[in-house]
């Protein structure tokens, strides 16, 4: 059974390299860099987050959250704004090319999706990721950290 467990995570390993690798590849040539994605999913998911929640949420420093936010601002992707109750916390919000950047992201993620499940079946696809999700729960169980879902 051990060799098994060795062999998923392995097999877990390869492919998130490879999705990696795809996404990276297409989203470079629209000047997003491979860790904004993750943070720009969720600043959409829950557009007016602080940048304290991002931190926990990604789990990365307070200040690699400054770090990438600056870099995004930039860009025009991202704009922060002072909370009215308390002035220390930042909130983050998309601008309008930010919300454009996440459809791609979102386009290039179900693109890359069907290229990894294609030849499945529907019900194939439901039982992995019905799978996949078992195994996050066990994970989640025993993670320390709060982890981006």
């Amino acid at each position: 059974m051990a060799s098994t467990n060795k062999g998923l995570f392995k097999q877990l390993f390869i492919i998130h390299r490879l999705h990696f690798h795809i996404l990276k590849e297409k989203l470079e040539k629209c000047d997003i860099h491979p860790g904004q994605p993750p943070m720009l999913m969720l600043i959409a998911k829950r557009d007016g987050i602080n940048q304290n929640h991002i931190a926990k949420k990604l789990n990365v420093s307070p200040a690699t959250v400054a770090i990438m936010l600056r870099r995004m601002e930039k860009a025009d992707l991202v704009f922060r704004k002072h909370s009215e109750n308390d002035r220390r916390f930042q909130h983050v919000y998309l601008t309008e090319k930010g919300r454009e950047v996440v459809k791609v992201i979102k386009y290039e993620i179900e693109k890359t999706e069907q290229i990894a499940t294609d030849g499945f079946s529907e019900s194939e696809k439901k039982e992995l990721e019905h799978l996949l999700n078992h195994v996050i729960d066990n994970l989640k169980k025993h993670a320390k950290e709060e982890c981006h879902d």
